[in-house]
């Protein structure tokens, strides 16, 4: 991917790349340019053959799919049901002619609320009314039912507990093995650090290169986010 401001963003396949930074660095931004849901203004985003400007209807038709930070306002449909919230952006397999089978719906959920631990009531309940683990959990759902090969993740675990990130973690992990490409912003440093393969760090809206993981420590991510280098 290249990517506004001259910067280049490679991310390989089975890969996790992490991106760090400071609150307002342009680290949502970035990904949301990436994922066609503001313009670029300069430069270019390449995935597989597919290259140039596009909305987030063909980036999930080019195979990714991004998960947003702001899960209530934008994420999900929260007066819509857990299966609808799961399916919505996927709806071929689920019955001819651009209809809805609700069995096989049902089935395709159900399928998914069981791998990932989701507690619900039932596939039809109100995502609304589930807590906001299991409600990221939907979130994660929907991009394993899409298939996609590129997953953008932005703030994946905030706002939930410990067992949900664990889980989530653990999803993370079996994409990876499946030779998916992981594009994850995260502010929280440890995350990063425990999760990625390289990390690069976005300060004042320009994008450092990413580097190996074993190269960055907690400080030395700070002070590349602040503008400051670290103490050699």
């Amino acid at each position: 991917m290249v990517l506004p401001g001259a910067a280049t963003l490679t991310l390989r396949r089975g890969e996790i790349l992490g991106i760090a930074g400071l609150l307002g660095a342009g680290r949502t931004r970035l990904l949301r340019a990436i994922f066609g849901l503001e313009p670029v203004k300069r430069g270019r985003v390449r995935i597989g053959a597919y290259s140039g400007s596009s909305g987030p209807h063909h980036r999930w038709r080019q195979g990714m799919g991004m998960l947003s930070e702001d899960r209530a306002g934008e994420g999900l449909a929260l007066g819509l049901s857990v299966a609808d919230n799961m399916t919505l952006t996927r709806l071929e397999p689920l019955g001819p002619a651009f209809t809805v089978v609700p069995s096989r719906q049902q089935a395709a959920a159900e399928r998914w609320i069981d791998r990932l631990g989701i507690r619900c009531a039932h596939p039809r309940q109100t995502i609304g009314e589930l807590s906001g683990g299991n409600q990221q959990k939907v979130a994660v759902a929907r991009l394993l039912h899409h298939d996609v090969d590129v997953l953008v993740l932005d703030e994946p675990t905030r706002g939930i507990d410990v067992a949900s990130k664990a889980h989530i973690y653990k999803l993370i992990d079996e994409m990876v093995a499946q030779q998916k490409g992981v594009l994850l912003v995260s502010s929280y440093l440890p995350e990063l650090l425990g999760v990625c393969d390289r990390i690069a760090v976005m300060s004042r809206g320009r994008l450092g290169p990413a580097r190996p993981v074993e190269e960055w420590t907690e400080h030395s991510l700070l002070m590349e986010a602040s503008g400051a280098r670290a103490a050699s």
